[in-house]
């Protein structure tokens, strides 16, 4: 544990001091986003992510190649910066939905090669673990950059899932997925300083859709599924209101959540989300809705912790 706070300072300080660059960087060339959650709708630089996956990966791999990492941890690294170029090229091109779901899957297939356990719980599922791999892959991907929307709440739920599987691994005693999590959680919170309320920079498409290409693989090779899952369960429960209250939606069909007074309001009509749900007990300002959502996922973490500890 004491040798990867050296590489998780490294990853804080990095992308802290990275994101200001990139903000400027994005501002210059145009990669701005309106935040429509703002009575005035002020601009902001997007695609702030670069720095979060920059944070990450570069002391990752340089935790790897001093501490021979498996091979698992490599390919971990390279599905993360796959998935991250792919949100890149989502900002230049809109992918379509199926798109958004055949990619990501393509390459949870690297993970693979790499699958030594195929059981759950004891119960040994073989094939169909492998199977469903890719696709639950994709999922987790989707469902981290789908809980998004409000100022820092991407990041910080990001970053309480990725303390969460933190935690797990280092009672499981698994080094790597551990160093995988705590690395991903330092660079989210130093990027949260600058995309908490009142945003400074939006993460983008870059960030949101590595914090699942990071955390499922620390899951799947620590063995830590049902720990996993828990944690994963208010993306999962995200996804699922979006998808039964209105299919499968698009960035542009998307709609705003109405905004009254300075309190974000649950909208009569349109897609459900968690967000939106919580909204339904009463109005708030956007932080306040936002540190909600945390503290659901802080209590799916804390579970998912004291089932480590049985």
């Amino acid at each position: 544990m004491l040798e990867l706070v050296p590489f998780a300072l490294l990853s804080f300080a990095t992308t802290f001091l990275l994101t200001p660059k990139v903000m400027a960087w994005a501002a210059k060339h145009g990669y701005v986003g309106v935040d429509l959650h703002k009575e005035l709708r002020p601009s902001v630089p997007e695609q702030g992510g670069i720095a979060v996956v920059a944070g990450f990966l570069a002391p990752a791999l340089l935790y790897a190649i001093l501490f021979q990492a498996s091979a698992g941890f490599y390919v971990t690294l390279l599905a993360v910066l796959l998935v991250a170029a792919l949100g890149y090229y989502d900002r230049i091109r809109r992918l379509s939905a199926r798109e958004k779901l055949l990619y990501p899957a393509a390459i949870g297939v690297l993970l693979l090669p790499f699958v030594k356990d195929t059981s759950i719980a004891g119960v040994e599922l073989g094939m169909v673990y492998l199977l469903a791999l890719p696709i639950a892959f994709m999922c987790a991907c989707n469902f981290t950059n789908m809980l998004a929307g409000f100022n820092g709440l991407e990041i910080g739920t990001g970053a309480i899932a990725s303390l969460g599987v933190a935690a797990v691994a280092l009672l499981k005693g698994e080094q790597e997925s551990l160093a995988i999590a705590l690395l991903l959680f330092a660079s989210l919170i130093a990027f949260l300083y600058y995309n908490r309320y009142p945003a400074r920079v939006f993460p983008g498409d870059v960030a949101t859709l590595a914090i699942g290409a990071a955390l499922f693989p620390a899951v799947v090779f620590g063995k830590l599924e049902l720990e996993g899952a828990l944690i994963f369960l208010p993306y999962a429960a995200d996804a699922a209101l979006k998808f039964f209250s209105a299919g499968v939606m698009t960035r542009e069909s998307q709609q705003p959540t109405p905004l009254r007074g300075g309190l974000l309001h649950a909208p009569e009509r349109g897609n459900l989300s968690l967000p939106r749900l919580l909204l339904r007990l009463r109005p708030m300002r956007e932080p306040h809705a936002v540190a909600l959502v945390w503290a659901v996922e802080l209590a799916c973490a804390a579970a998912a912790v004291a089932l480590a500890l049985r």
